[in-house]
This record gives C-alpha cells, sequence and structure tokens, in this order.
C-alpha cells in the first residue's frame, strides 16, 4: 500500500477512505454530483485491513486533517474473525469529533438497495446484497472498474429522492438493531452518517445532526 507522506497528509484537510474500488468511485461520483469537499485518494481505497486503516487515520490526523470518513464492510469483518480489532477501533474514536466510522452489513451494496427499497432481509455476505441490487441497477458490478467509473450509477442513486428514502430506511434499521434480539446478519449500515457530514461541510456546518 502506498503512504501519505508529510506534503500530502499537509493538505487533506477533510478525507475519505474505504476497503475498495466500489467505494472510492461512489464517494468520487458523489463529490461531483452532489458538489461536496472531501478529498478521494485512490491509495486510502487499496483494500486496507482495520489495522491500516487505523494506521492511515493516524496518519491523517497527525497531519492535521479536519475530518476523516472510514467506510468498511461489516461481512467481512464477521467473516475474517476481526470482530475484536473493529470493536477496539470502534472505541478508540468513539469521542473523537474528527473521525466518523461507517459500516455497512453486509456491505455498501446494503446502503445502495436502501435507496429502492426497506428490508429487514438478513444478508449472509455483500454477494447476496448485490444480487439483490441487480433488480435495481442490472448492470451492477461490485469491484469492476468498468461499471464503476461510470457516473450514471451513482445519479441514479442521487434522483428522485432516493437519498432520503435510503436515510429514513438506514435510521429505522437502526433503530430496531439498538433494541437488541437480532440476528448476526441483521442488515445496517451508517453510511448516513457520512452523507449527514459530507452535507455539513458543504453547507458551512449548518447541518448538524448525526444518525443513530
Amino acid at each position: 500500500m502506498a503512504r501519505i507522506t508529510k506534503d500530502r497528509k499537509l493538505r487533506m484537510r477533510y478525507a475519505v477512505l474505504g476497503d475498495g474500488q466500489t467505494e472510492q468511485h461512489y464517494l468520487d461520483h458523489l463529490k461531483t454530483i452532489k458538489g461536496y469537499g472531501y478529498s478521494v485518494k485512490p491509495s486510502l481505497f487499496n483494500r486496507i485491513t482495520i489495522a491500516e486503516a487505523e494506521e492511515i487515520i493516524e496518519e491523517l490526523l497527525s497531519g492535521g486533517c479536519n475530518k476523516i470518513i472510514y467506510l468498511t464492510d461489516y461481512d467481512t469483518v464477521i467473516s475474517d474473525g476481526k470482530k475484536h480489532l473493529f470493536c477496539k477501533l470502534e472505541k478508540k474514536y468513539k469521542a473523537s469529533e474528527k473521525v466518523i466510522i461507517c459500516e455497512s452489513m453486509p456491505s455498501i451494496e446494503f446502503w445502495f438497495l436502501l435507496h429502492f427499497q426497506y428490508t429487514t432481509r438478513e444478508f449472509r455476505n455483500a454477494d447476496e446484497a448485490e444480487k439483490a441490487l441487480k433488480k435495481y441497477i442490472p448492470d451492477y458490478e461490485k469491484e469492476q472498474r468498468s461499471f464503476l467509473s461510470k457516473q450514471e450509477w451513482v445519479k441514479l442513486l442521487c434522483s428522485e429522492n432516493k437519498m432520503d428514502s435510503a436515510i429514513k430506511h438506514a435510521e429505522k434499521l437502526l433503530k430496531i438493531k439498538e433494541q437488541g434480539e437480532v440476528g448476526t446478519h441483521f442488515p445496517f449500515t451508517r453510511v448516513q452518517d457520512a452523507i449527514n457530514e459530507f452535507e455539513n461541510l458543504k453547507n458551512g456546518g449548518k447541518n448538524r445532526k448525526k444518525f443513530k
């Protein structure tokens, strides 16, 4: 993985990082479509591990970064037996105003799916969520640059108040999750926290709500 040099750190005041190309292209297109002001660096989306994510976050913080958003798929956290490491990472930055961790169960494809429907169906992995998403975006291919590099699929997600619907659906699911007694693969996402922060940055700090 490419390291973040000191000079690069000093130029990144608002950074996003994630698991791979899907997050990279989604955030890059979203930035253009919505006029958001964060930085998208390919080296921060190079299949990073939890340990590497922590290292990058610390480097960005030491370089003066004001806000860091980390998007990650939670199904791999479970399948790789890294839940204890993820919980440790979450706990470390829980009180931080500068770091927001946005996991999705099973993957970011579930966040995309919520733009079209509300569901409590449990998906065992990203492939199952992707299959459900294809009902609405037939050509969708996770980690396939030939598809992801096209802006149209993110334009669709942003059309006709679909993002507002996704946020409402995500909030509803988190409330159910917080009540307990849900399965290991109960679907949820915190990407709405990232969207709120992007809007906050765009509006000059006027949008202070954080979704729970």
